[in-house]
């Protein structure tokens, strides 16, 4: 059985979108994933510098780490948690 790069693209986009948005921990967080060619793309709005290290760890343990671009910026920029 073979696999069209873009069928793993979109299993991969499906996988990452799922993890993320089942974690209770980034429930206040507001983040879209996307994929650029084999690259996941973190954008939206996160509570803090916790959120955003939670959301690129979970992407990396799917997509690997190299693979993950982090656009995502803190809900309040005052806040550094």
């Amino acid at each position: 059985m073979t696999f069209e790069p873009e069928s793993l693209a979109n299993d991969q986009l499906a996988s990452v979108q799922a993890a993320v948005s089942s974690e209770s921990e980034l429930k206040s967080s507001s983040i879209s994933v996307s994929m650029v060619g084999r690259s996941v793309l973190l954008e939206g709005y996160v509570a803090g510098y916790g959120d955003r290290e939670k959301a690129t760890a979970i992407a990396a343990l799917i997509a690997g780490p190299e693979n993950v671009h982090d656009r995502m910026q803190d809900r309040d920029p005052t806040t550094d948690s």
